[in-house]
């Protein structure tokens, strides 16, 4: 029996009782969460209009959320929403994983179980059972090819797990659908975000749609190759794949559990610096900036672009990161956005150099952190961040996280049914319940 049977086994077997109370507590967080970046996400101008070509030319039985009900089939329903909860920024991620779990597992799940069940606990254990297939596929890949951009890669292999689970398939079925999906992992690259690409932006979404393909794939009788995983993904790993982390103790260690949340709209990387930013003592006045000092980890040190484009490269640019927060006051979505990348914001951002320290480069990945130093007319400031805000050595509190829902959902579907959606993704009510809420 392989490390990926037994994966296999994990997610076809794993029942609600089998998941710790504080495990469910937390998915209720991170539901609840992704569900803000995509309702926020979807007025995302080419995501909408694409939406909206699909929901006009075919009919289907899944919600594209943050619309006014349209529906569409559940393939392309789940691209769209996986799309629109990447576009802000603002989803969950998983440092071990180096991306983004849940939001390559909730939209192929929700437009699968739309109108499947309304059992809240078959919903728990399909999210939960994706969830850790997910985690436990990226840390065995481990460090990706130079280039990839980990949207795209191994999360349609998670996504397959949770569908599979809803549907309640044997082992053998949903190891079969997750070689399947770990087939159509995409030649995803990292330049698309630092050029401001907006294919990058849908990669979460091919990666989806291609979950609910590789179930039907195997409930059709298509078959996989055996250690399909490993055989497939392997392909864009920069080293050895290791297997045996597919199954490392599982039932034991919940990964679901050590996610971390966003409050800055921007790439994780540049969170340790804009943390730090923030820590500085002092008021700055931008114009008294004379130059800024970045000192981080090799990933985070390639995000140099001074003079972005468009919002996706701003918000994979640590100086215009950094000229946004000074001038804005602000790491919403509304500090990357068009109108704030002003001939202001790119003078500043060209005062800022970044370059890798070697004792936080050591750190990585269990501490991505950052040391930033401002010079400026009256005087020098620096601080260091060990680690961003949101994860397991700095925890961000519900409360936080709930404020940062409204702000996202309530524009889009009106502050009352926001917090309605906020409490029933919370209480991880039935797919169908969420859905239904999360419309105009």
């Amino acid at each position: 029996m392989t490390a990926e049977h037994d994966l296999a086994i994990f997610a076809a077997e794993l029942t609600y009782e089998d998941i710790p109370d504080a495990v469910r507590d937390r998915t209720g967080l991170t539901v609840a969460d992704t569900l803000g970046a995509i309702v926020g996400g979807s007025t995302d101008d080419a995501t909408r209009s694409l939406a909206r070509r699909w929901t006009e030319t075919m009919s289907g039985t899944a919600t594209v959320l943050g619309t006014d009900g349209t529906e569409t089939a559940p393939p392309l329903a789940a691209f769209c929403n996986g799309a629109a909860g990447t576009v802000l920024e603002l989803d969950e991620g998983h440092r071990f994983a180096a991306g983004h779990p849940s939001v390559h597992v909730l939209p192929a799940l929700l437009a699968d179980a739309e109108v499947g069940y309304g059992n809240s606990e078959a919903f728990v254990r399909s999210f939960v059972a994706g969830y850790e297939v997910a985690v436990r596929t990226a840390r065995a890949l481990g460090t990706l090819e130079s280039g990839y951009h980990p949207h795209g890669v191994w999360g349609a292999v998670g996504g397959a797990a949770a569908v599979a689970r809803s549907r309640d398939l044997d082992p053998e079925t949903t190891r079969t659908a997750m070689a399947i999906a770990a087939n159509y992992a995409q030649h995803t690259r990292f330049e698309a975000a630092t050029e401001g690409a907006t294919v990058r932006n849908a990669y979460a979404g091919m990666s989806n749609l291609s979950a609910l393909v590789a179930v039907d794939q195997a409930e059709a009788g298509f078959t996989g190759l055996d250690d399909g995983i490993v055989r497939h993904l392997g392909l864009a790993a920069a080293d050895e794949v290791d297997t045996a982390a597919l199954s490392a103790d599982l039932g034991e260690r919940w990964e679901l559990a050590h996610g971390y949340f966003k409050i800055h709209a921007a790439c994780r990387y540049t969170h340790p610096v804009l943390d730090a930013l923030t820590a500085l003592d002092g008021d700055i006045d931008p114009a008294d900036v004379e130059s800024v000092l970045v000192e981080t980890y090799p990933a985070a040190a390639r995000l140099t672009e001074t003079r972005p484009r468009n919002q996706l490269q701003a918000k994979f640019s640590i100086p215009f990161a950094i000229a946004t927060a000074l001038l804005t006051g602000e790491t919403s979505p509304s500090s990357f956005e068009a109108d704030a990348i002003t001939p202001e914001a790119k003078a500043l951002a060209e005062r800022v150099t970044v370059t890798v320290d070697d004792d936080i480069a050591a750190r990585a990945p269990d501490q991505r952190g950052a040391r930033v130093t401002v010079e400026a007319g009256n005087g020098t400031l620096s601080r260091e961040i060990v680690a961003p805000k949101g994860g397991d050595h700095d925890p961000i509190s519900e409360a936080r996280l709930e404020e940062k829902f409204h702000t996202l959902v309530g524009p889009v579907i009106g502050p009352d049914r926001a917090g309605t959606l906020w409490e029933s993704a919370r209480a991880l009510e039935p797919p169908r319940v969420l859905c239904t809420l999360a419309q105009r």
